[in-house]
């Protein structure tokens, strides 16, 4: 059984991060979605809110955890044996290149998909900005967007 994982904060889950999750599902048997948690990092959304959007999206179509530490050993916890990344630009196909050279030493291969073109410019960060102004939330789905409003709401 072909078995990968797809990482990243998701805070929120974008467009673009559906995209990359979309084409692993036309791929995989089995697809899992692992939340990063970043001790350098303020999320806007705890980990059970961002669980709660990537729920609300694919619902038992992906596999939805958190973890601490290295994808390599989220993946290996898991028996995923490959990792996917999403592409958007030359600055992102730099990165994941030196990444994919690691998690290969590590017994890990890298699938890499190219981003639509149109969601090239999708960033969670924007994402946030966005919702925080409450004036875009062009690259979040509309049922993600409910979500976080509620959730900004109930944080006010």
């Amino acid at each position: 059984m072909s078995k990968c994982l797809v990482t990243g904060s998701f805070d929120p889950i974008t467009l673009g991060h559906m995209d990359i999750i979309e084409k692993a599902l036309n791929v995989f048997e089995e697809v899992s979605v692992a939340i990063l948690r970043n001790p350098d990092r303020d999320p806007l959304f705890t980990e059970d809110q961002r669980v709660t959007m990537i729920r609300a999206v694919y619902g038992d179509r992906v596999n939805v955890f958190s973890f601490d530490g290295l994808a390599v050993d989220a993946a290996k916890a898991i028996g995923a044996t490959f990792l996917v990344r999403g592409i958007r630009d030359e600055a992102d196909l730099a990165y994941e290149l030196e990444m994919a050279d690691f998690n290969r030493a590590h017994g890990l291969e890298t699938v890499f998909f190219l981003s639509d073109v149109r969601l090239r410019g999708v960033s969670a960060t924007k994402a946030r900005e966005g919702l925080l102004s409450g004036a875009d939330h062009r690259f979040i789905a509309e049922g993600v967007y409910a979500l976080a409003m509620e959730y900004l709401e109930e944080r006010s």
